[in-house]
């Protein structure tokens, strides 16, 4: 059987971007030109400081919490997708398999919502939009390869030989789960509020932004890239032949390529996003403060009418006197 030809075969400048890509996701920081001693990764800072900024930004806006309690939800919304992909699929939880990600995460949101003068909060305020849409922009890319690499292929490839590595359904929805796994976790137990509680998950009336762009993600990696055919991994399923043909006719990309516009479509698509949330942002932040302000001048206004009348009060007295 010949193997397929790539459409973007043409295009030299995208083949090398798509394989250079996973090595810049992949950088860490460096010192002087030497790498760090302690192994960060440039996207992995780049992914606990929007994570961190959001939520300050939630609560913020809803009420401060605990320190450890807003701790507990970042990490609930940065880690979340892995959590549940590990669940899902009986294996050990990512988080504890290294001893950076969770100091890495808690550090940012300490600096995030502790630091002296609040200068990392109100830096960011201040470049709103712009680091918004960076800050967004970049944890989409990393989000691209993340349902595809570490989420598709972790099914397929790295689970190969077990029942759940030909399952289309497994594949759709480990992908579509660690794109937007803490985002789920929230809807459901309710973490970045100050009181917990279990409800009927909103995402069942309509999904969020996160679920949709992670699935479209997912389904267009594995059907750009022909992993599945339904004669290799389901040749008894009605109708299979003429659902290959159909298939067939979605252009072929290699897998490198396919992570690369998976990443640039969920960049792209969450960067906007950002973008008009930062307005809607605010907007709120400027309606809360002349809330705000509207109700110091009543206070002052009530107090000044406080005065007057119990200065009147005693004017009133000093006169009886007199008489």
């Amino acid at each position: 059987m010949t193997e397929a030809v790539s459409a973007l075969s043409g295009f030299a400048p995208a083949q090398q971007l798509a394989a250079e890509m996973p090595r810049l996701l992949g950088s860490q920081w460096t010192c002087g030109g030497h790498a760090a001693a302690v192994p960060i990764g440039v996207f992995s800072t780049l992914h606990a400081l929007r994570t961190a900024y959001e939520v300050r930004k939630g609560v913020q806006m809803g009420g401060r919490q605990p320190l450890f309690q807003e701790v507990f939800a970042m990490l609930t919304f940065a880690l979340g997708g892995g959590i549940l992909t590990a669940l899902l699929l009986g294996r050990a939880q990512p988080w504890l398999e290294d001893s950076v990600t969770v100091p890495l995460y808690a550090a940012i949101y300490l600096l995030m919502a502790r630091a002296p003068g609040d200068v990392v909060y109100r830096g960011l305020r201040r470049l709103s939009p712009v680091s918004d849409v960076f800050l967004a922009s970049a944890c989409g890319l990393m989000r691209g390869y993340g349902v595809t690499a570490a989420g598709v292929d972790l099914v397929r490839k790295t689970m190969k030989g077990q029942p759940v590595a030909d399952s289309l359904v497994a594949w759709i929805v480990i992908g579509t789960v660690l794109g937007s796994g803490g985002g789920i976790l929230d809807d459901v137990v309710q973490f970045s509020r100050r009181s917990w509680t279990l409800r009927t998950p909103t995402m069942l009336r309509g999904a969020p932004l996160d679920v949709k762009v992670s699935f479209l993600a997912t389904v267009g990696y594995i059907f750009t890239t022909h992993a599945w055919s339904f004669a290799e991994h389901a040749p008894g399923f009605p109708l299979a032949p003429l659902l290959d043909r159909a298939l067939a006719l979605v252009p072929h990309l290699t897998e490198q390529e396919a992570q690369l516009l998976a990443g640039l479509f969920c960049s792209a698509v969450l960067g906007t996003a950002a973008q008009v949330d930062a307005a809607r942002y605010a907007a709120a932040e400027r309606a809360a403060a002349a809330r705000a302000l509207a109700k110091k001048t009543d206070e002052s206004v009530s107090d000044g009418e406080s005065e007057s009348v119990s200065g009147g009060e005693s004017d009133s007295e000093d006169d009886v006197d007199s008489e």
